[in-house]
């Protein structure tokens, strides 16, 4: 009997999902091939490689470079890909709801790059199987203005109007340009070094601004914040620490001291909410993150069959909870392929009568108190941070070794 897998959302947890899905189900040794169909869903048309996107800033990488057609990859890999954005989805008749969105190239963003747009005819998708990795959104924290007059780099679609309203600026050339860049997590600090190498001989002023006592406040270790602050501040940004923002208006910003920073652009990357989709849909949650058992299956309300991986995701075990990255949503997608195919063979819990082996369960490695990762510091400069300690000799060159042996399998 053929079994139908239905994965939500083609980042990196759900790509890692299907094309997983597809190495485990085929044929090895006295074992047939597993007929398993495999459907992709996601409203963008394109992968996009989120670890590079603020160097779509300064210009070291183009849209095209650092995404990829997902209907070119399914096909790869024997599967089906749907261009339309889901809306709901209903578990008791086991049926994906999409709003229709069908892909159209160009949205003016260059390269044929984007979203998919233009609403289609949405319909009801059959699933045996589903695996939801939808990912996380931008957050606003509802500060008043900061969503309706702020840039952002989430996505391919962001980097490329922040860098088109950058051109802008550059192309007044009357004055000296003042970008403040709110949030100086991972992604801003990578930000505001893209910035420096956009603005080199340009008169500008960058400022990163941080509402915690230090920049990099995921991070557990101090001495990694000073070393990025040290580098970056050499570089010209000043930081500014402690400065939580309350409203944005038209070229200022206001801090809840009362203090006021005019800025001629402004960018937000001071954290990430879970996708929307999430709201409307009844399952066992935690600050709104979707919380999963041991073997990465959604938790409670009787759902069954239903996975989930990546940023949307809300794991802990041992005391340990992943980390909203990259290597913890493929792991995670590799882990949850496994335990669907284990399942349709029959072998984990609901499979056959006197099944045997059991699913493999979870162990995050990428964890909020154990966090490792590349930092991006512009000027083709980084960092890794790994078991509490820095590197930088290499780290520019092997991250973008990763993410070019990344976006190969696409090809």
């Amino acid at each position: 009997m053929r079994v139908r897998v239905v994965v939500v959302g083609c980042g990196f947890g759900g790509v890692e999902v299907a094309g997983e899905l597809r190495r485990r189900a085929a044929a090895r040794g006295k074992r047939k091939e597993l007929e398993l169909e495999v459907l992709m869903l996601d409203r963008r048309a394109r992968f996009e490689y989120l670890a590079a996107l603020p160097e779509i800033l300064s210009g070291k990488v183009t849209g095209g470079e650092i995404s990829a057609d997902l209907s070119r990859f399914a096909a790869k890999i024997g599967a089906e890909f749907v261009n339309e954005e889901v809306v709901n989805i209903n578990f008791a008749a086991k049926t994906v709801e999409t709003k229709g969105k069908r892909a159209e190239a160009g949205e003016g963003v260059g390269e044929g790059v984007g979203e998919g747009v233009g609403e289609g005819v949405g319909r009801q998708i059959p699933y045996d199987f589903l695996v939801l990795s939808v990912g996380a959104e931008q957050t606003f924290f509802g500060i008043p203005g900061a969503e309706e007059r702020s840039h952002s780099v989430n996505s391919l679609k962001g980097a490329v109007e922040t860098k088109n309203a950058l051109d802008r600026l550059k192309l007044k050339g009357s004055k000296k340009v003042r970008v403040v860049v709110v949030g100086a997590g991972l992604t801003g600090v990578e930000v505001a070094g893209e910035l420096v190498d956009y603005f080199e001989g340009a008169a500008a002023e960058i400022f990163l601004v941080e509402a915690a006592p230090r920049i990099l406040p995921a991070f557990p270790s101090a001495n990694l914040a000073r070393r990025v602050a040290k580098f970056l501040s050499g570089r010209g940004v000043e930081i500014l620490t402690g400065e939580e923002a309350q409203e944005v208006s038209e070229k200022e910003v206001t801090f809840r001291d009362g203090s006021k920073r005019h800025y001629d652009l402004l960018l937000w990357t001071a954290g990430v909410k879970p996708n929307r989709l999430l709201e409307r849909l009844e399952l066992q949650k935690e600050k709104g993150w979707l919380k999963v058992d041991s073997c990465l299956r959604v938790a409670g309300g009787g759902v069954k069959n239903v996975f989930a991986v990546g940023d949307a995701v809300w794991f802990e075990r041992g005391g340990l909870r992943s980390g909203q990255n990259v290597e913890e949503a493929e792991r995670q997608g590799r882990v949850a392929a496994a335990n669907i195919v284990r399942a349709v063979r029959g072998r984990g819990k609901g499979g056959r009568k006197g099944g045997g082996e059991k699913l493999k369960p979870y162990k995050p490695k990428n964890t909020t108190q154990n966090p490792r990762a590349f930092i991006s510091l512009g000027g083709d400069k980084a960092v890794i941070f790994f078991r509490g300690l820095a590197f930088g000799v290499v780290a520019y060159r092997l991250k973008k070794f990763v993410e070019r042996r990344y976006l190969r399998r696409f090809k």
